[in-house]
């Protein structure tokens, strides 16, 4: 049985993924599971300090008592060096091989896609980490956060409601939901050439959602579900764009609409990245239309076996169409989707993969 340690000092949902995945192996009794509320560290020092626990996207895992690895969840293609030079092994949701530095290469590995889900009931390591994390008093807002999630009082996507088999002769709809982001909403202080490129990726995202959403409203027309979830930037910026129903915009609403709409539209997120919904599409088993992937994930998941691909709002249309129109073709993204979760997106099939590496 595979020792594991976790530090989760984290509370960011991005580790939501990693830790449900760690939990559901215990359960199976593939791992010996324990957990640590403190920092990692390692000779004495205290890699990432100063991360406060909800900006800290990753999270340090000790194998065996001797392999310190890294799941990095963070959406950019940046490696923080302290946290490289900690570990023996490293796992990276936004990874590229060519972004890599090389001395790194050997021990960096794809993580895979992420998103948000919970084992669902009382968990302890869910528990321990929002309710014992001494560090959320520092934080009033997420401390309130952290309890309406886990007492179960706002809205928890759980493993037992995030995954569906393929349904291909549901009725042929489509759907885009998405959000437009505040350019001048930066999260935080940084270097005004910094604040400048944040500025630039979010008006380039917004424009192109802006674009695909349009677009199929048009060609579409009720054969078509979408808009910018509601906030005060996109109603001044994006009005005639948003979703019809201001409720829409809630997660429980979206997961209970995704559920309805065999096909789905997926574009880039900030900094390139790959953004949750892609890994809902796949672990709903949906027919896929996407923009390109620039970041790599493990695993046989390609265009045209896994979704259709564009690089314009009237490719998005023509790819579209061509799902609608085409049962087969349809049906056959969806059992690859079906397949790639069952082997690689399932939280404790994930896990358990990046373990077997680690191992072997």
């Amino acid at each position: 049985m595979i020792k594991c340690e976790i530090y989760i000092h984290s509370t960011s949902e991005h580790i939501s993924q990693l830790c449900t995945g760690f939990s559901m192996l215990a359960a199976q009794k593939k791992i010996k599971l324990t957990y640590n509320l403190q920092p990692y560290t390692r000779d004495g020092k205290l890699p990432l300090k100063g991360k406060n626990p909800y900006a800290l996207q990753g999270m340090f895992v000790v194998v065996n008592d001797k392999t310190t690895v890294y799941y990095d969840t963070t959406d950019g293609e940046n490696f923080p060096e302290e946290a490289m030079d900690a570990v023996d092994v490293y796992f990276k949701r936004s990874y590229r091989l060519d972004t890599i530095p090389c001395p790194c290469k050997k021990k960096t590995h794809p993580l895979g896609l992420n998103y948000e889900l919970y084992p669902g009931g009382i968990n302890k390591l869910d528990t321990a980490r929002f309710f014992l994390n001494k560090h959320l008093s520092k934080s009033p807002k997420h401390m309130v956060k952290s309890l309406l999630r886990n007492l179960h009082l706002t809205y928890q996507p759980t493993f037992r409601d995030m995954h569906a088999t393929p349904d291909p002769m549901r009725e042929p709809r489509v759907l885009f939901m998405t959000r437009a982001w505040d350019p001048d909403g930066f999260p935080g202080t940084a270097a005004p050439d910094v604040i400048e490129y944040w500025k630039r990726v979010c008006n380039e995202v917004n424009e192109t959602r802006a674009l695909i959403i349009g677009s199929l409203r048009e060609k579409l027309g009720d054969k078509f579900y979408g808009g910018f979830s509601h906030d005060e930037y996109s109603a001044k910026n994006y009005g005639s764009l948003l979703l019809t129903d201001a409720r829409m915009s809630k997660k429980k609403a979206y997961i209970n609409i995704l559920k309805e709409f065999p096909i789905c539209i997926a574009s880039t997120g900030l900094f390139n990245s790959i953004g949750w919904k892609l890994a809902e599409y796949v672990a709903f088993s949906k027919a896929i239309v996407s923009e390109p992937l620039y970041f790599e994930v493990p695993g046989d998941f390609k265009k045209d076996k896994n979704y259709l691909e564009f690089t314009t709002a009237e490719q998005c249309v023509e790819q579209t169409l061509l799902l609608l129109n085409d049962q087969q073709k349809r049906a056959e993204i969806m059992e690859n989707n079906n397949r790639y979760y069952n082997e690689y997106l399932s939280p404790d099939k994930l896990i358990w993969r990046t373990l077997e590496i680690v191992t072997s």
